[in-house]
């Protein structure tokens, strides 16, 4: 039996992670999750309150952050993240280390596994994001990883051009979409009793994060988003704050500015369920997250997609890409109303989390890679 290290550091990786984990611990007991990151923050929700209701075992508790995000933390916080994977690799002796996509607290977490000798399952390789540097992030954790998952065949032939091996390559789709298809969602009533909000009007759903290559530039961008949504009159604005990068704090000042402005709802965190659940129900996404892009065409929910953020990633039929100008998201807008259809989510395939348990339990992993040229 293997000794299995999950790393979840924020509420989008979970998520995604969740069932995986859940189906790991069915068929090897020694699993283990280390929780950290905006998990163990108030700022950002305290979300270890949804790993505690989904009952996850062998559960590693250890705090990273800070409440600030300057360019100099963001530097302490990797190396911290080395700091404290090398203390429980030390502790627990994996016999691998499973990391989901791109954040930059994970490539602390792939060095320390990398410098303890301890091979790297990866989720979510492959894909290109050329607005943030999660780009160089995700192609580094690629290069220090030994088993990869990516959720489209398009970055399966990305990881093989990278040099991975096409025998270390899994597509089995996508655990978001996955998610939402075998999840029971919240009905309407049980949403506003939950969240205490009336729903009746049309729902908007805006998520906006940094764009971290593009510094200085968070107040202008989110003031325009933020004299579009305050043009969508007779809708419910329900807003999620951004995560844990580079002038986060900027976004969150300027939408609670917002909120009181207006009667627009602002949460920390929604929680996995609430999120997707709002998702199905809303007239319209906005925003710069990847579930716009991910998880959205299960629903086939109109979706404004702002800037470079996601830039690169598979575009569904369902998702209008737009600059970050007032004007260039009054036309997405415009766009958005015209092209309602129903779509299927090209990320979905079926028993994901349950093939990817089996795989990284299973695989016999190399730690000695050699470059596969095409």
């Amino acid at each position: 039996m293997k000794k299995i290290l999950f790393v979840s550091s924020s509420r989008a990786d979970y998520g995604l992670l969740r069932d995986v984990v859940l189906e790991t611990q069915k068929i090897n007991k020694e699993t283990y999750l280390l929780v950290t990151g905006s998990h163990l923050s108030n700022s950002f929700g305290n979300t270890i309150s949804e790993i505690k209701k989904d009952k996850i075992k062998n559960v590693i508790k250890k705090r990273l952050l800070n409440k600030n995000f300057s360019d100099l933390d963001v530097s302490n916080y990797v190396a911290k993240a080395i700091n404290l994977t090398a203390e429980v690799i030390l502790k627990k002796n994996p016999d691998v280390v499973v990391l989901l996509g791109d954040r930059y607290e994970l490539l602390g977490c792939a060095v320390a596994a990398m410098t303890f000798r301890i091979p790297i399952a990866h989720i979510h390789g492959g894909e290109v994001t050329k607005g943030a540097f999660d780009d160089s992030i995700r192609h580094s954790i690629t290069k220090l990883s030994h088993l990869h998952f990516p959720i489209h065949d398009q970055y399966k032939k990305r990881l093989i051009q990278l040099g991975e091996s096409p025998k270390t390559i899994f597509n089995y789709g996508g655990l978001g979409a996955h998610s939402i298809s075998k999840s029971k969602l919240l009905s309407k009533s049980n949403l506003e009793k939950y969240l205490k909000v009336d729903l009746n009007k049309k729902i908007v759903l805006v998520t906006f994060h940094p764009v971290t290559l593009e510094k200085n530039r968070s107040e202008f961008q989110i003031k325009n988003l933020i004299r579009f949504l305050n043009t969508l009159k007779d809708m419910t604005i329900i807003i999620t704050s951004s995560n844990f990068d580079n002038e986060n704090k900027i976004i969150k000042k300027e939408f609670l500015k917002f909120s009181k402005k207006r009667k627009v709802y602002y949460f920390n965190s929604l929680g996995n369920t609430a999120y997707v659940s709002l998702m199905k129900l809303a007239y319209l996404v906005i925003g710069n997250s990847s579930s716009g892009v991910l998880e959205t065409p299960s629903f086939g929910t109109s979706t404004i997609n702002i800037g470079d953020r996601q830039s690169g990633r598979i575009i569904s039929e369902n998702i209008i890409n737009c600059h970050y100008s007032y004007e260039s998201i009054s036309k997405a807008f415009i766009k958005i109303k015209k092209n309602q259809k129903k779509i299927t989510n090209p990320f979905l395939r079926k028993e994901t989390p349950n093939k990817i348990a089996k795989k990284i339990v299973n695989f016999k992993y190399e730690l000695k890679k050699q470059f596969y040229d095409i």
